[in-house]
């Protein structure tokens, strides 16, 4: 028989996360949390996760992890072997990218979209890398695990890509570098995002030198690559430090965590189903 049934929108969730501290924070943690203090709350502080989807065909990010460990093999020989001949350095760039394949168990077939453009990339990474080295910048470090205690409760993570030497008429500082691929107008837009972009500053954050660089480097496909550098970054480091400590206070306090429903990471955030953000009242 047909009845009426009441419609009930639902409303929009207000969890209290102060029973379950995180200890460890990372980047993208914590842009978790800027962006939606609920998506923080699901997969950062209950830790769930999206099922693992078993895809076999190589997308944008199997290209990002395969030129990362390209970078590292090759800086890594080169350390070991220096040599300023562009034959030798394009030898050993192509060996490194083979390596990187190879551990990676990359199909020759799948990686072709990516490959063809190699040549292209090497070349325009190798003569950044020249007028970078002219600079008075060497490489010293890569893929670096670091760790910063934040308080007695907290401690900051994550993985720095690069970070190098640069000597002038000072003392040497130390540059940061975060390897991009994408578009380089969006990673231009991080760089005058300036504190809305919390990227390097955390990594800032992870050395606590009283002077530092830190910047993005964009590896383009088409053999263009540019670096950009951050400006007064031990500025924003400290500011972000600020609210790291005031945040993670309001949450330890029972600050709500609501699920804001804003912007474009809601088209991509595993805990939009468990939000109910398309049944909200």
């Amino acid at each position: 028989m047909p009845r009426d049934v009441p419609v009930t929108l639902t409303e929009r969730p207000l969890p209290i996360g102060a029973s379950l501290p995180v200890h460890k924070l990372s980047a993208s943690a914590y842009s978790d949390l800027r962006h939606c203090p609920y998506r923080f709350y699901a997969l950062r502080q209950l830790r769930l996760q999206e099922a693992d989807e078993l895809g076999a065909e190589v997308d944008k990010r199997d290209f990002g992890t395969w030129l990362h460990a390209t970078l590292q093999h090759f800086h890594l020989a080169l350390s070991e072997s220096p040599t300023d001949d562009g034959h030798q350095r394009i030898a050993l760039m192509d060996a490194s990218a083979d390596k990187a394949s190879s551990a990676l168990n990359l199909d020759e077939g799948d990686f072709l979209p990516f490959s063809a453009g190699w040549p292209a990339l090497r070349d325009g990474y190798l003569q950044w890398l020249e007028k970078h080295e002219q600079g008075g910048s060497s490489f010293k470090l890569a893929e670096l695990d670091a760790s910063q205690p934040l308080g007695s409760e907290l401690t900051l993570v994550g993985k720095l890509d690069r970070v190098d030497l640069v000597r002038g008429e000072g003392s040497p500082v130390r540059l940061v570098i975060d390897y991009k691929t994408e578009n380089e107008q969006v990673t231009r837009k991080r760089v005058t995002a300036r504190s809305e972009d919390l990227q390097l500053a955390f990594y800032a954050a992870l050395l606590q030198d009283d002077v530092l660089r830190a910047a993005y480097v964009n590896v383009g496909e088409r053999g263009e690559t540019r670096m950009f550098e951050q400006d007064d970054v031990v500025h924003l480091r400290d500011e972000l430090i600020e609210g790291v400590l005031h945040d993670m206070r309001r949450i330890a306090e029972g600050a709500a965590m609501p699920a804001l429903g804003e912007g474009a990471v809601c088209g991509y955030c595993a805990a939009r189903g468990l939000c109910r953000k398309d049944f909200w009242a």
